[in-house]
């Protein structure tokens, strides 16, 4: 897990275009946060860092949106917020959004869980201040060790650069 502070919106739009480098396809990236936490911000700047022109809006109510980026790749945002469990679970187009040549962004991720596999990157974005966020990010060592070192490079603090696996397991339980 990788810990970054997020001072500002301007900070989240930068950290976006971290991700925005290192994201391929095929990947389940869920983010999760109460609402205000900048996660649709988030998304928006990661699909213009893939090449994605005009308008990139929210799907709050109609819960997917598709694009595709500059190299031709898949790319999907979807927002839970509103979809209900049991039947617009059940009814939902899963395979229409998580194809091999997709990487897909589901906020509120908790409304498909039932449905959805398991998570390739998870961020969490919580409020630390009316403007700064603390985003948390899980996901493969190498990958949050390289978000690690693009934040930094980008000007943003990163709180706790943690790794995963077995290897920091042995070390918490030490």
């Amino acid at each position: 897990m990788v810990a970054l502070t997020l001072a500002s919106p301007a900070q989240t739009r930068r950290f976006a275009r971290v991700l925005g480098r290192l994201l391929h396809a095929p990947a389940l990236v869920t983010i999760e946060g109460d609402l205000g936490t900048g996660k649709t911000t988030l998304v928006r700047e990661i699909m213009r860092a893939r090449g994605v022109r005009g308008a990139v809006t929210s799907p709050s109510f109609t819960l997917a949106q598709s694009y595709r980026g500059r190299q031709g790749e898949a790319l999907h945002h979807l927002d839970l917020y509103r979809l209900s469990r049991g039947a617009d679970v059940d009814l939902f187009a899963w395979d229409d959004y998580l194809g091999a040549d997709a990487l897909t962004f589901v906020e509120w991720p908790a409304a498909g869980s039932e449905a959805l596999p398991a998570a390739d990157v998870r961020l969490e974005l919580l409020h630390r201040t009316p403007r700064s966020r603390l985003a948390r990010l899980h996901a493969a060592a190498a990958l949050e060790r390289a978000a690690a070192e693009g934040a930094a490079a980008a000007g943003i603090q990163v709180d706790a650069p943690l790794a995963s696996g077995p290897a920091a397991a042995a070390r918490g339980a030490s």
